[in-house]
């Protein structure tokens, strides 16, 4: 999923301010894509695990000097039973982080917030929480704490990026057709947005040897955004080219490879290249959110099967009628038990709603 550049990458290239290489080969044989095209969606299944790793290079030209950063993190999501707008609220579990930084000679490391290898395995088992739909698209990206150093806040930024762009790549609304393109743009674009296209080709489909139909894709996007820091406006320039292996039948990123060129105009260029490779794990239980129609109910007072404010299922039986009113009372009690069979069937119909 294309997303622009974090402002948190930008502060580290303006102020010194704020990764490369997995490589999962696999064997593919080539399948023809069927007539009426190639549907592509993420299995979003409670409880379904994905395992996989992540890398990002960072590498800020800047008036100063180049300002290099590499992060590698292993990551477990677990997609989670509760809905969020279209799609669903999935956990990531991040561990065994690597981080290292190059800055310019003689510029301190407390320049950047005092980033290292030993701040970022502090952060090793952070969780981080965010919404992922079928399409793979992502949202809802927590921010890091405020209360936290700038360290800290420019590492866990890094971390977020490097595993949401690992993980969402935007899938086609439609079944495409091999060498098909489509409109891969945000239908919800950010408002700092100027300008963007974004396109998204289905190159082929090969099989892997454990039976999976995995379809080549490749994105072109072009944005032009502005970002805010220290009180001062920035224009970005942004170029990423992206490659994607995805598993059609298993519904997840076989792998991800992401290069973005982004220019801060009259500031700095920024290269940022993310690899990411995943497996589908198992399912693990997971609570599951109540039905959206689940409400508390009340309880019907009314035990008398026989009495028109009845609602329950039981029928009124013909020796239990009341005496008073002959053929009118026979009516009444049949009034009344159609009354509660209609309320039932409204209840049971809620319910299944």
């Amino acid at each position: 999923m294309f997303r622009r550049i974090s402002p948190l990458v930008v502060a580290v290239a303006l102020a010194l301010p704020l990764g490369h290489g997995c490589n999962k080969q696999q064997q593919l044989t080539e399948v023809e894509v069927p007539e009426a095209g190639v549907s592509l969606r993420y299995d979003l299944t409670p409880g379904q695990e994905y395992v996989g790793h992540v890398k990002m290079r960072n590498s800020a030209q800047t008036p100063m000097g180049d300002v290099v950063t590499t992060l590698a993190c292993d990551v477990k999501v677990v997609v989670s039973g509760k809905p969020a707008g279209d799609g669903m609220l999935v956990r990531a579990t991040v561990d065994a982080i690597d981080f290292s930084m190059r800055l310019p000679d003689g510029i301190p490391a407390a320049a950047v917030g005092g980033m290292n290898a030993e701040m970022a395995k502090s952060l090793d088992g952070m969780e981080l929480r965010f919404n992922l739909d079928a399409r793979g698209n992502v949202d809802d990206l927590p921010e890091p704490p405020e209360s936290a150093g700038a360290g800290i806040q420019g590492m866990i930024g890094m971390i977020t990026q490097a595993v949401s762009a690992g993980l969402g790549v935007r899938m086609p609304e439609q079944p495409v057709k091999g060498g098909e393109s489509w409109d891969a743009l945000s239908k919800d674009p950010d408002e700092s947005v100027v300008s963007a296209t974004h396109t998204g080709t289905l190159e082929g489909l090969g099989r892997n040897a454990a039976g999976e139909d995995v379809a080549q894709l490749v994105y072109v996007a072009d944005i032009e955004s502005t970002t805010e820091q220290g009180g001062q406006t920035f224009t970005v320039k942004q170029k990423a080219d992206t490659k994607a292996a995805f598993s059609a039948s298993g519904g997840y990123p076989v792998t991800v490879t992401r290069k973005l060129n982004n220019e801060v105009v009259g500031q700095a260029t920024i290269l940022i290249e993310i690899d990411a490779e995943w497996s589908k794990g198992g399912k693990q239980a997971v609570e599951m959110a109540p039905p959206a129609s689940d409400t508390t109910t009340e309880v019907q007072a009314v035990s008398d099967p026989c009495d028109p404010d009845y609602a329950g299922m039981e029928e009124c039986a013909d020796d239990a009628l009341p005496e008073a009113g002959g053929e009118a009372a026979g009516d009444g009690g049949m009034e009344g038990t159609t009354e509660a069979e209609a309320a039932a069937d409204a209840a049971a119909a809620a319910n299944k709603e």
